[in-house]
């Protein structure tokens, strides 16, 4: 025979609204841990186009003084964490301006194929002769 069902009343808690309340809290859970992962990278590629433009801005500034172009690629390269893989580019850009393209290659989650996020920055040459080099004490 199947369950015994009561009359409400007196305060008892009706049948059944409990249990679902359960499975949709259990269906909802892994959905918002993907969102959540989702947005975890998506906020480290908006991270690394910040460092890739702060790199580009850095090597073309370096270029811009009269630095050589591998100095302008040492400073890129400086402006990035320690060990973090980069392509570097120095090309002349016009009449009086160098440009510096930096790409950093981005893994996000999910198994989604590496994403590369570039920045350019271009900076106008400096007259005169380049700067000293620096020494150390």
């Amino acid at each position: 025979m199947g369950p015994v069902l009561r009359p409400r009343g007196g305060g008892e808690p009706a049948a059944g609204p409990e249990g679902s309340v359960t499975v949709e809290l259990a269906a909802a859970i892994p959905l918002l841990v993907a969102v959540t992962l989702a947005m975890v990278g998506l906020l480290g590629l908006a991270r690394d186009q910040v460092l890739a433009q702060g790199a580009a801005r850095e090597g073309a500034r370096q270029a811009a003084i009269g630095g050589d172009r591998a100095s302008a690629v040492a400073a890129a390269r400086a402006a990035l964490p320690a060990g973090r893989s980069a392509r570097v580019v120095v090309a002349d850009a016009g009449a009086g301006r160098v440009g510096v393209r930096v790409e950093l290659p981005v893994r996000l989650p999910f198994g989604v194929p590496l994403v590369t996020v570039r920045a350019t920055a271009v900076a106008a040459l400096e007259p005169g002769p380049p700067p000293p080099p620096a020494t150390g004490p």
